[in-house]
């Protein structure tokens, strides 16, 4: 697109010292390994210019709870060798259910990245609720989840008055009802107030 792209490294918690102002900020999978996500997200929307864009991943409090449930089995057993027989152990089960997002995972495959998916060595989740008092609390407008279309279209079904399918409090309801919904994580956009670009 003959963009010119800069490229750089640091501290998610300095990068207020920039200086810079940008449309659109995008963090996957980041501020839920800092000890405070919440504060590594307004340094994030301090350098969102008004009506600026965010794209935010953040683990699901209610999804991760078979992770939890892995990572207390598996640290019985200790080490290396306890993420292989509890790998072994999962794929050879009868009843893989309470680990089914584990399973589909990726990350389960390898030991390394199984290590990251379930001993992360800082991990915070949140719940949708969280969610929207931070959002409210900051001006920001939620723009939606991204889902597969089955799910928006389930979710539509069951929520016919959210048109634009962006309250949180539906959300919440659903996702009690479909706890491994946001099994990778919470997938969202919103959009900085102010005059949009």
């Amino acid at each position: 697109m003959g963009l010119t792209i800069a490229y750089a490294q640091a501290d998610i918690l300095e990068l207020e010292t920039t200086g810079r102002q940008f449309d659109l900020i995008e963090s996957l999978g980041v501020l839920h390994h800092l000890a405070d996500p919440w504060v590594g997200w307004v340094t994030l929307l301090s350098l969102l210019r008004p009506g600026g864009f965010m794209l935010l991943g953040l683990y699901s409090e209610m999804a991760r709870r078979p992770v939890l449930a892995a990572r207390a089995r598996i640290a019985e057993r200790g080490g290396a060798e306890g993420i292989r027989s509890f790998r072994q152990e999962l794929i050879q089960s009868g009843d893989p259910r309470p680990y089914a997002s584990i399973l589909e995972s990726e990350d389960f495959f390898s030991l390394s990245a199984c290590r990251d998916l379930l001993f992360h060595v800082q991990e915070q989740r949140m719940t949708l609720a969280e969610i929207a008092r931070f959002t409210q609390s900051h001006n920001l407008r939620l723009l939606g989840f991204e889902l597969d279309d089955a799910v928006l279209a389930a979710y539509r079904k069951r929520f016919p008055q959210d048109k634009a399918a962006t309250d949180l409090a539906c959300w919440e309801a659903f996702e009690a009802d479909h706890p491994g919904l946001f099994g990778g994580m919470y997938i969202f956009w919103v959009q900085a107030g102010g005059t949009s670009i």
